[in-house]
């Protein structure tokens, strides 16, 4: 991102008369603590929503900010993720702000096409240096056995991968893949569902279903569509602003059942901010779940009451800061908020290993992108492609600023 984000901060700094420092963020220093110790009014924390409060704590050690000190102002650029910083404005005139912001970023596009003289790994290092590339070819056609690939077989690729300060942020994501193996050809293309699929709609992935396993956690509505899904920076509707979203929200009918995901122990009732009225329960192995914006909850429990999985708790509503009706669902592990999407599972039926296709729309969508790389294909086979260069293991570099 040398390209891009350095010179805006220089041309910030120019500007305004500022003067830039990066500095590490302490072992042991809390958001809060840091706030203190930089002269700026704690109550910009506390009145954060638990949410950001959460994401703010997971700052780490060793963490490397900017500092822009102004004669009027001073503003901190304190990255939280790979995607998203906080931004602390410390006004003279005692105007202090704190904000969520995507962190700027820019993504290259990468092409690559060889011949194998050796091993297919060998050569695609020796071309870009890049393990991960390696690593996403594999997952890209994971039926399949590229080591049968052998001298004369060819590979093509088109892919992209976030920089930012010369150095990725992210690994590699191939959008379209061919290699030939005993000169039989195929092709990989990427899906919205994040998974790979060949030119037929055919995934390139074997899915095993076991019998009868009950799932620890199962979903908390029924006849519902997932609204929006967990995330540490999306731009909230009501609020206009970043902020992390640490949940599932299930857009549902006014009134439908509210059933809890596991066994557990009630430890909160009541309203709680923008949640609205809300439930969380204790379960075991330091798991707790939270269900938000509840139009009422089911009569005769209390905090303290053990309810058993798949017991109604409450029922949808809009309380709080809230769209429409839906249930917001959290859950945390040991105090820290993960994916719901990764625990609750649907119980599974019998053994049996089956390999998904598309159909409707997600197999037409696939169809104009097999039909789109077509040309690409048989153009990369002539110019040899531009692949990004990983250069000492850490930053990237594009095949004409290598050239440079």
């Amino acid at each position: 991102m040398r390209n891009i984000l350095i010179p805006f901060i220089l041309l910030l700094a120019l500007s305004l008369n500022l003067s830039a420092k990066t500095y590490h963020w302490k072992k042991g220093v809390s958001f809060l603590s840091f706030l203190r110790n930089n002269g700026i009014s704690q109550k910009l924390y506390y009145e954060l929503d638990g949410d950001d409060k959460e994401l703010l704590a997971e700052i780490k050690a060793g963490q490397s900010y900017k500092v822009l000190r102004h004669k009027k102002r001073t503003i901190f650029l304190i990255p939280i993720t790979d995607d998203l910083q906080v931004e602390v404005i410390k006004e003279k005139k005692g105007r202090d702000k704190i904000s969520l912001k995507p962190i700027p970023f820019e993504t290259l596009k990468g092409s690559i096409h060889l011949t194998i003289k050796n091993s297919w790994d060998k050569d695609l290092y020796k071309k870009t240096h890049s393990k991960a590339l390696i690593k996403k070819l594999k997952e890209s056609y994971q039926s399949l056995n590229l080591n049968k690939m052998k001298k004369g077989d060819e590979i093509n690729i088109f892919y992209t991968q976030k920089r930012r300060d010369g150095k990725a942020i992210s690994s590699p994501t191939i959008e379209a893949a061919m290699i030939t193996i005993n000169k039989s050809r195929y092709y990989s293309y990427l899906a919205d569902d994040g998974s790979y699929y060949d030119s037929t709609g055919k995934e390139y992935k074997k899915r095993v279903v076991l019998k009868k396993v009950h799932s620890a956690f199962i979903r908390p509505v029924t006849h519902c569509v997932v609204s929006s899904r967990f995330s540490r920076s999306r731009y909230h509707p009501i609020l206009h602003r970043y902020r992390a979203h640490l949940g599932i929200d299930y857009a549902a009918c006014w009134g439908t059942p509210i059933r809890a995901t596991a066994s557990g122990k009630i430890i909160k009732k009541g309203r709680r901010g923008g949640y609205g009225n809300c439930i969380t329960i204790k379960h075991s192995n330091g798991m707790q779940s939270l269900y938000a914006h509840m139009s009422k909850y089911k009569r005769g429990l209390h905090v303290g009451s053990y309810v058993k999985q798949g017991t109604v708790i409450g029922y949808v509503g809009s309380t709080g800061v809230s769209t429409g009706p839906h249930l917001h669902f959290g859950l945390y592990k040991r105090g820290k908020a993960i994916n719901p999407a990764r625990y609750v599972h649907a119980d599974r039926t019998k053994k049996t290993t089956i390999v998904k296709r598309l159909k409707g729309k997600e197999y037409r969508k696939l169809r104009k992108k097999v039909v789109a790389y077509r040309k690409k294909f048989r153009r990369i086979s002539k110019t040899g492609g531009s692949p990004i260069y990983v250069k000492n293991g850490i930053y990237l570099i594009t095949s004409k600023e290598r050239k440079s």
